[in-house]
């Protein structure tokens, strides 16, 4: 995106590991009784603004020009001071839970940006998108998926993927096309050319954590998706996560996410919630 100013350091974190569920998107009409308060307890809301307002969210009061896109987590008291009648587009979504603060988790997104040349389009694509009854769910989906990349920017000091040392991004490589097999750090390192050592020492750096506790942490994350979205047996899905012992792969979910393969199955997908406008 170009042109774009972030107008404050506010940022939320936010997972975008799949495409946010749109629960509602349309044009908001506000301000007919003056200012407004209210919350939205489950729901992400992302706003694009062509009026002039301020909002204050958490106690920290934002201007509001016209070009700016607001995006506010879920839980967050609402208190917008308006200048008379003002329309907005609105979309409320529901984002994946954030599991790690692991670089492919999580991202920051600002609470306030200034699109500025890339306002117009950004608007008029959305609002085409919202207007027409026919289009499919997944095309909303998808732009709102693709503006919140956008809009992120990687977790400080967490995101080494554009440097990382070639070493480090042909193993992240490696283990995600490999996390069904049985992975070897002393293999990974001499593929890559460097030593265990060096390579652990790398992960350590970039990611916080061991070479094994990333592929641990990776193998979790899509061992939970699995579950909950699929009906595949709970010893097919360990297979497939490289844990094929029941007894470890029960005794790994229950450490790192407190629940049990079946409990975490019965949790089943993100449902949908209510909807303020």
């Amino acid at each position: 995106m170009h042109n774009t100013l972030m107008l404050d350091k506010t940022c939320w974190s936010i997972s975008l590991d799949t495409p946010p569920e749109v629960v509602r998107a349309g044009r908001g009409v506000h301000g007919r009784n003056g200012n407004e308060r209210y919350l939205l307890p489950h729901l992400w809301a992302l706003h694009l603004y062509p009026y002039s307002a301020a909002v204050r969210l958490r106690d920290q009061r934002f201007p509001i020009r016209p070009g700016y896109v607001g995006v506010i987590p879920p839980n967050t008291p609402i208190e917008y001071e308006f200048r008379g009648v003002s329309q907005h587009l609105f979309v409320h979504f529901r984002c994946a839970p954030l599991l790690s603060q692991t670089p492919l988790s999580a991202a920051l997104i600002p609470a306030m940006q200034d699109l500025g040349d890339d306002f117009a389009h950004r608007y008029q694509a959305l609002e085409t998108l919202i207007g027409d009854v026919q289009m499919p769910p997944f095309r909303i989906q998808a732009h709102l998926w693709n503006l919140l990349g956008d809009l992120t920017t990687p977790v400080p000091s967490s995101h080494p993927l554009p440097t990382a040392h070639p070493a480090v991004r042909y193993a992240l490589r490696q283990i995600e096309l490999r996390l069904s097999e049985t992975l070897s750090v002393a293999d990974l390192a001499r593929e890559a050319n460097v030593s265990y050592s060096y390579l652990g020492r790398l992960f350590q750096e970039a990611f916080g954590t061991t070479v094994v506790g990333y592929i641990r942490e990776r193998r979790l994350r899509r061992a939970e998706h699995l579950l909950r979205q699929s009906t595949l047996p709970i010893k097919v899905i360990a297979a497939a996560v490289g844990i094929p012992d029941l007894h470890l792969f029960n005794k790994s979910l229950r450490r790192e996410l407190g629940k049990s393969p079946t409990a975490v199955r019965a949790q089943g997908p993100n449902r949908e919630g209510n909807a303020g406008s």
